[in-house]
């Protein structure tokens, strides 16, 4: 987005019909003039007339000469004596670009009526003596362009009121009093501009926040004017440039990845690969923060190359790599360990190598089971400014991290969100849903503003636990996004809750009819809430666990009962070929290999790997 600033070195006026002096309480419309891309200048021989009545006629001519000049040529002194100082009668300022028309006085109040560059102009009340006008920078003039017709308001704030509310133009002193500014103006826009900002003169270095809004009022792109202030009569302004990042977010030319849509059929079916999420026991204290090894071998060994190739080897498209971050940080406001980024960099480098889709996530730092400790990330309406300020400085991170990375990395902004009751189907508090809402955005936002290949990058939001009730997924809002078609929808399921619940299941074998309708159920709800609004989904946890907890001491003097390889094998297939039907792209939870194998690139359950495939194959060959 082309960011350019300049100063009006005289008013301009609209075209006005001619107007009788009929009362001191007569108003007349007034343009800035709005000086875009070059630097204006008084030269020797420019003109500026004066009248002594209301008829739009030259009447004096005053003619400039070199001393009437500043010296940088930004400003001219020019003095007119009226013929009757006793009059009330109006004259005009005839300038190269406009008027202006105003009752001879000593003073002249303007006050914006809240339009970008126009005001009403009272006429004051007639005052003797000789006034002397010097047509120096009344207002400033920031100008922006913006390419994205379907911004319609831009807030712009800064760290000193600037902008102009009220203004006193005194000619007898031949300066400018500021009688009132704010911090903060929003202008809307129609089409893509030129649009122009009225600033106040001043001396102060100055930063400027510029948030890119759309007709429902969310912020949708951010971006930054940094500079110096100098306008005291006679000098410019320097805004400085519209963050780089900005302009990538705002400018079509930056490269456009491939839509979420095409996403989602190309990611086809994908494993969750589960060792960087780890938060149980010890690990809640960050002990060994600096070794993500131990924290790998914890979750279920550690990733190598040979992994994800074999992954690749085996069919799969995609790889979701679930993230715990603020065991890797002083707390949730500092910076990410250098040791545990690298680490994560390194495993997507290995996706990238095998030619897989890859997302990352905020995984416990969210969600975190009550035997684990730790969560910070809540739903919570009450803490929302502190948990999104955390929220936002760990994503800024990671995305600045991968913003050079292509369309085959997605990021996720949370997962399994809950209320700081760690409600599961609804929030207690109904509001605290918005908290959920709002947190969507600000990833959203967070990302995008960081530019470069984040600009267009797909990312995930989720559902609040990313559940498919219905409650939940009405109560969900889709983020405004400055590039439409980049944002995929997730939610999980482990249906049938009878098979597939590690605490509550009560079964090893799945096939009975009510398991299939379990299975329809969830995806029927996906389809007509999610997949039917057209908004891309992805099935980011689903599958059955290979043992499940037993309700008495078994045999083996363990607590679990082991699931048949053969059964979760069925129900892997089931799920994934129904999941593929509806468009929805599924990620398999339990990786079907572990520990060393892993490691090798090995399969631990080759059977459950083997049905997710032919599910795949099965579909393929279907369409």
């Amino acid at each position: 987005m082309a960011a350019t600033a300049a100063l009006a070195l005289f008013p301009a006026c609209q075209p006005e019909k001619k107007q009788q002096n009929t009362s001191d309480e007569l108003k007349v419309s007034v343009k800035i003039a709005a000086i875009g891309g070059r630097s204006p200048s008084w030269a020797a021989g420019d003109i500026v007339y004066f009248s002594d009545d209301a008829s739009t006629r030259p009447g004096f001519q005053f003619k400039a000469a070199a001393g009437d000049i500043s010296a940088d040529g930004k400003t001219l002194q020019a003095t007119y004596k009226s013929g009757d100082p006793a009059a009330k009668t109006l004259y005009a300022i005839h300038a190269p670009t406009g008027r202006i028309r105003m009752k001879k006085t000593e003073t002249i109040t303007v006050a914006y009526d809240g339009t970008l560059g126009g005001a009403a102009m009272p006429a004051g009340t007639a005052a003797k003596g000789t006034s002397v006008l010097t047509l120096s920078p009344i207002v400033g003039v920031g100008e922006f362009t913006l390419k994205r017709g379907y911004v319609e308001t831009v807030r712009i704030s800064s760290n000193r009121a600037i902008f102009p509310k009220t203004l006193t133009y005194d000619f007898g002193r031949a300066g400018l009093n500021i009688l009132k500014t704010t911090d903060l103006i929003e202008v809307a826009t129609s089409g893509n501009g030129p649009f122009y900002v009225p600033l106040v003169p001043g001396e102060a270095t100055v930063s400027f926040n510029l948030d890119f809004m759309d007709g429902e009022g969310q912020v949708v792109a951010s971006g930054t004017y940094e500079g110096t202030l100098s306008a005291v009569t006679g000098k410019l302004t320097s805004l400085g440039n519209l963050d780089e990042n900005a302009v990538d977010i705002l400018d079509p030319s930056v490269e456009e990845f491939e839509k979420a849509a095409q996403a989602i059929k190309n990611m086809g079916v994908g494993l969750n690969n589960g060792t960087f999420e780890v938060l149980w026991k010890e690990y809640a204290n960050k002990v060994n923060r600096n070794d993500p090894s131990s924290y790998e071998k914890y979750g279920g060994g550690i990733t190598t190359q040979a992994t994800m190739n074999a992954y690749a080897a085996a069919g799969f498209k995609s790889v979701r790599i679930p993230v715990t971050w603020w065991p890797h940080m002083d707390d949730i406001y500092s910076t990410i360990d250098k040791v545990w980024l690298d680490r994560i960099e390194e495993v997507v480098n290995y996706c990238k190598n095998a030619n897989l889709y890859c997302i990352i996530n905020m995984h416990h730092d969210a969600h975190a089971h009550k035997d684990q400790g730790g969560q910070w990330l809540f739903a919570d309406i009450k803490n929302y400014d502190q948990i999104t300020k955390g929220f936002q400085n760990i994503w800024k991170q990671i995305a600045e991290r991968f913003k050079d990375y292509d369309e085959w990395l997605l990021f996720e902004g949370y997962n399994e969100i809950t209320d700081a009751n760690d409600t599961w189907t609804f929030p207690k508090n109904a509001e605290d849903i918005t908290a959920a809402n709002k947190l969507n955005q600000d990833f959203v936002n967070t990302v995008r503003k960081t530019g470069g290949k984040n600009a267009t990058r797909n990312l995930i939001v989720s559902t609040y636990t990313c559940t498919v009730n219905e409650k939940p997924i009405k109560a969900f809002e889709m983020p405004s996004d400055l590039r439409p078609g980049h944002l995929i929808v997730q939610v999980h399921n482990y249906a049938p809750t009878s098979f597939c619940s590690f605490s509550s299941a009560t079964k090893e074998t799945f096939g009975d009819p009510q398991d299939y309708t379990d299975i329809q159920t969830a995806l029927s709800t996906i389809k007509r809430l999610i997949v039917d609004k057209g908004w891309p989904c992805v099935l980011g946890e689903y599958g059955a666990p290979w043992e499940h907890q037993a309700k008495t001491q078994q045999p083996d003097g363990t607590w679990r009962i082991k699931i048949p390889e053969e059964e979760r094998a069925k129900h892997g297939y089931y799920y994934t070929l129904e999941a593929l039907k509806l468009g929805i792209a599924p990620m398999f939870w339990y990786t079907p290999t572990d520990g060393t194998k892993r490691q090798r690139g090995e399969w631990t359950y080759p059977k459950v790997k083997d049905a997710l495939i032919q599910a795949w194959n099965e579909y393929n060959n279907g369409n």
